[in-house]
């Protein structure tokens, strides 16, 4: 079953662009309706498609409340995922296309920063941003810390966050569709294809999307098609000996997320070892870090403060924060701007755990966190969960 309608526009706004966000689904339908209300909450014109190989009606369930948004659906089996987004930007006029994974879900003022650009350079064809990484339930783990302004280190890396990343209709025709026989890394595989066809891409430093990271993702699997994957693509692209250090570095960034067996422990502290030493070496002639929103990002230390945003789509707003620390006894808290009091500290050893009661109402779906402290060594943000 398939529709095509007129795509959805914000009567408030009638920019030039459109933009094409398709949405594949298989399952997923308790994450879904976050990802649907950020898109419905974008201050730009936008067509979404929803293309649903669910074998129950879950998700069909779901769809009825956001049939307004909706420009054309799909309920029945398809050949992929990869197969499914292309099959969403056929079936939509955009001129800038995207996708967004079911379990993720855009900043509320993401279309607007990204078609600012787009605007603003009509030379650029690609626009990435980057992304806050949570829990299932929606809590802070840290930022991609992958993404690159270095566009030339997609031959080895992948360096920009998928949900992210939006580009013009125009260079993915010069170029060639998303590569449908890939089931893990398509996206990586056509921003490589873009910039080796001259595409030019542009960083824009600030948080577009929130993506869940939990071990029944497809990223965090640890499946073997999926290191295969990863393994033709860079043989393509960078010698053996580079190849075998990626490939170490996506492992390791795996089990990072879920270790469950004791080889698999064993072999993630062995590579923690590996870097550690790495990072002491790279560092012997000092050279200044790279930082984040406040956060290293080879190590997610703090030095005195940092910053962490991010969309709220519930139907009850947060009213309490637990804010995990390591190595910093004094936290000064700040959410939109408006110091906070902490209701109860509790310490373990070097862990310190705040509660903090928000007093403040959030800013256009957005809960702002700043965090600062006047030690003068590092210290860590472990996690944020939020009531």
């Amino acid at each position: 079953m398939w529709s095509l309608v007129s795509g959805y526009t914000n009567k408030r706004l009638t920019p030039q662009l459109l933009f094409s966000i398709a949405i594949p689904v298989l399952g997923q339908a308790n994450f879904l309706p976050t990802a649907l209300s950020s898109v419905q909450v974008q201050t730009r014109r936008f067509q979404l498609a929803v293309m649903d190989a669910t074998p129950d009606s879950s998700v069909q369930d779901i769809l009825k409340d956001y049939s307004e948004i909706l420009s054309y659906q799909r309920h029945g089996p398809d050949a992929g995922q990869s197969a499914a987004i292309q099959e969403g930007w056929d079936h939509t006029e955009g001129n800038i296309v995207a996708w967004l994974c079911a379990d993720d879900y855009y900043f509320p003022y993401a279309l607007e920063e990204v078609e600012k650009v787009f605007s603003a350079h009509p030379d650029v064809d690609v626009v990435y941003g980057d992304s806050v990484l949570v829990d299932r339930d929606g809590n802070f783990l840290h930022y991609f810390f992958d993404i690159d302004s270095d566009i030339s280190k997609l031959l080895k890396r992948c360096c920009i966050s998928q949900p992210s990343c939006f580009l013009r209709r125009s260079a993915l025709e010069r170029m060639g569709k998303l590569n449908t026989k890939l089931c893990y890394i398509m996206d990586w595989e056509l921003w490589t294809r873009l910039y080796q066809s001259g595409a030019r891409f542009y960083y824009l430093n600030k948080p577009l999307s929130t993506v869940r990271m939990y071990p029944e993702t497809k990223t965090a699997s640890r499946s073997k098609a999926r290191y295969a994957e990863i393994n033709r693509h860079l043989k393509k692209n960078v010698g053996f000996l580079l190849r075998i250090r990626v490939l170490l570095g996506f492992y390791y960034s795996d089990m990072r997320i879920e270790r469950k067996s004791v080889f698999a422990k064993f072999v993630f502290y062995f590579l923690s070892l590996l870097r550690s030493i790495k990072n002491i070496i790279e560092d012997y002639p000092k050279r200044r870090k790279s930082t984040l929103y406040g956060f290293e990002t080879s190590s997610n230390l703090v030095k005195g403060e940092c910053e962490v945003v991010l969309p709220f789509y519930g139907k009850c707003l947060p009213y309490q924060l637990v804010i995990e620390c390591r190595n910093v006894s004094a936290l000064q808290v700040y959410v939109n701007d408006c110091v906070q009091n902490v209701f109860s500290v509790s310490c373990h050893g070097r862990n310190h755990r705040y509660v903090i009661m928000i007093k403040e109402n959030l800013v256009n779906g957005l809960l702002k966190l700043n965090l600062s402290s006047n030690s003068t060594k590092p210290w860590q943000l472990t996690s944020v969960n939020i009531s």
